[in-house]
């Protein structure tokens, strides 16, 4: 027995040293503002990833690590692969694997590489919480992940007796892994104690009524959100929290006049002061500027900007275009756009988080893409100041301002702003060419079509040459989005379907789909990208619904949904024929590629996943989805 012991332990050190030349991390227990290395040795014993590989990347399957991408690409040093960053002032813990093509090192099936962060020789704060929230994403199938959040968060807790989440979070393991509903009502009331201590702490600002709400979500108490606005209003009703519930009422009531006059109340009797003013402001500047009230659209447009932040720009953009849409104070609207341009290059891109402890968190961006973020809010900017130049009869700067939108990122929104001061200045044929610019990227935008056909013939009488003309850049289109989507044909096997049904309940068979283009579209009824996608979904489904070769099945994936839910959001959606189906199988993410909703995958008439869009794309989707079939369709007659 002893000796059995022995050989066990010595077969796991071996392992272990196996693993330490394959990765290190560098310094063992990282500080906040330290440097963190980390290095990966290929070819060597225990490696996944050969020598020759090309390229590895670092891909983070949880991360508080805002900064950096979630997929990190490492540098090639000697033989081997390097990557450094500095671990920034919120830092805590994250999960990662390593991946070059399709080879993939872990230290384990069920395991990932981990940095946690320590101060001194503790692990910081939300460090062993944020570590229990990684196993979900290590081991998603394991019956081991309560047991091991259980052991992670009272860690946490040993280590910070006060936090809040981590006493939150394990009444609700408990609660999940009781064995009988007494036992799991108990750990309910004591998770409902410890979330209503949170409240009584400081029950009139916002950042601690956000845990309070937070703390309701993990034990599932939805409903219990109204409930504590309510208390908030009845106990505090002069707090700055309570004029914001109320203040949020009141944005719902649809008659505008006692809308308005109930703002307005509300600024009289000294709502003013607090954040929740800058919103009475934004809709009251909203109202003003659509009823073309000048003078009081621009007070309100000044006391609603706040204090400065991350958005700042994007504020003063939104007033520019407000008064521009509405054509009204165009000094003013100048003035916000020009404000604006100042700071065009703070622009916020990504997701901005914002924590009360550390301020606002910036994310990481690709330099490509907030380059081009900023290129295009400052071409709409300088298109807003042409046409408000347009406006004041002020032709040549108008023409200048528009010229510099033209050359700075030109986007729809620019561009069809920009054709309107060429038209004005009595100059159609640099109007068509802007809004052909727009035509190039959806050459089926009927507003830009509506609006070059009118430039085209003032210039040109020949309206079958318009038509010719965009009969051919729909072509063009088409055949470029081919050749794209050609190239990007996965050729993956299918994903075993064996957990579909229709809303009736009768299973889908293999026969149902053999020798047919299926097109699976994943949803659910509480996604609003999925609720986007669904005219445009239609609008293909229009196309190809009589066609005996293909066949759509538009999934609610089971995602927080019963079938009763699909069968419900039928009723009231009538306007969608496609028909739906609903799926009962929990490992259908992993076996069709997704965590996201909404995804489409399209397999072909062998079963083979050829295409594959996880996310909503707008528009695109309608051309984008149809040339998908039509290459297939193509592929089957040759």
């Amino acid at each position: 027995m002893l000796k059995h012991m022995l050989m066990s332990c010595l077969l796991v050190l071996a392992i272990l040293q196996v693993r330490g030349q394959v990765v290190q991390i560098t310094p063992e227990k990282p500080q906040r503002g330290e440097k963190v290395t980390i290095t990966y040795h290929p070819g060597v014993v225990g490696a996944a990833i050969g020598k020759d590989a090309s390229s590895v990347v670092i891909n983070f399957t949880y991360s508080t690590f805002y900064e950096l991408p979630w997929k990190l690409p490492m540098t090639k040093q000697g033989k081997d692969w390097v990557a450094s960053f500095v671990l920034q002032r919120y830092a805590t813990f994250a999960s990662f694997y390593f991946q070059s093509g399709e080879l993939i090192d872990k230290p384990a099936a069920d395991q990932h590489y981990s940095i946690a962060v320590y101060k001194g020789n503790k692990r910081v704060r939300d460090g062993f919480l944020h570590e229990s929230y990684s196993l979900g994403a290590q081991m998603p199938k394991s019956p081991k992940v309560p047991a091991m959040q259980l052991a992670l968060l009272k860690k946490e807790l040993a280590n910070y007796p006060d936090n809040y989440e981590a006493k939150v979070r394990v009444q609700s393991v408990l609660m999940n892994q009781a064995k009988t509903p007494e036992e799991s009502l108990k750990h309910r009331i004591e998770a409902r104690k410890i979330i209503a201590a949170k409240f009584e702490e400081n029950p009139t600002f916002g950042g601690n009524l956000n845990k309070v709400t937070m703390g309701y979500l993990i034990i599932g108490e939805n409903s219990r959100l109204d409930s504590i606005r309510k208390v908030v209003s009845r106990r505090f009703p002069n707090s700055d929290l309570a004029k914001d519930y109320q203040i949020t009422a009141i944005a719902k009531e649809k008659d505008t006049d006692k809308k308005v006059a109930q703002l307005e109340a509300l600024l009289k009797t000294g709502t003013e002061v607090g954040e929740n003013a800058t919103d009475i402001h934004r809709i009251l500047f909203e109202h003003y500027a659509a009823v073309k009230n000048a003078p009081k659209a621009i007070d309100h447009a000044r006391r609603s900007l706040g204090k400065k932040d991350p958005y700042t720009p994007e504020r003063l953009k939104t007033i520019a275009e407000t008064l521009t849409t509405q054509k009204i104070a165009p000094d003013t609207a100048i003035a916000y756009a020009e404000e604006s341009l100042k700071i065009a290059d703070q622009w916020p891109v990504g997701v901005i988080r914002y924590f009360p402890e550390y301020g606002h968190i910036f994310p990481f961006v690709a330099d490509s893409v907030r380059a081009a973020a900023v290129a295009a809010a400052k071409s709409d900017l300088y298109s807003i100041i042409a046409l408000n130049k347009s406006y004041q009869g002020k032709k040549q700067e108008a023409l200048d301002a528009a010229a510099k939108a033209e050359s700075a990122g030109a986007n729809k929104e620019s561009l069809m702003n920009v054709a309107q001061v060429y038209e004005q200045a009595g100059e159609p044929k640099k109007a068509y060419d802007a809004i052909w610019n727009v035509l190039l990227k959806d050459p089926s935008d009927t507003i830009a079509i509506k609006v070059a056909k009118t430039n085209f013939l003032k210039f040109n009488s020949s309206e079958s040459e318009f038509n010719a003309k965009l009969k051919k850049l729909e072509e063009l289109k088409l055949a470029q989005l081919k050749t794209s989507l050609t190239k990007q044909m996965m050729n993956k096997p299918g994903p075993e379907l064996t957990g579909l049904t229709d809303l009736k309940g009768k299973p889908v068979t293999k026969e149902m789909m053999q020798g047919k283009i299926v097109i699976l579209d994943f949803w659910a009824t509480w996604c609003v990208p999925c609720m986007k996608e669904m005219p445009y979904l239609q609008k293909v489904y229009d196309k190809y619904k009589n066609h005996p070769g293909v066949k759509f099945m538009v999934v609610n994936s089971g995602a927080r949904n019963t079938i009763k839910d699909a069968i419900g959001w039928e009723a009231k959606n009538p306007q969608y024929t496609f028909p739906l189906y609903f799926n009962n199988d929990p490992n259908i993410g992993e076996k069709v590629g997704f965590a996201l909703i909404p995804t489409i995958a399209v397999l072909d008439q062998q079963g083979k996943m050829q295409f594959r869009t996880i996310g909503f794309e707008g528009a695109e989707l309608e051309h984008k989805l149809a040339v998908q079939i039509d290459i297939l369709l193509e592929g089957a007659k040759q």
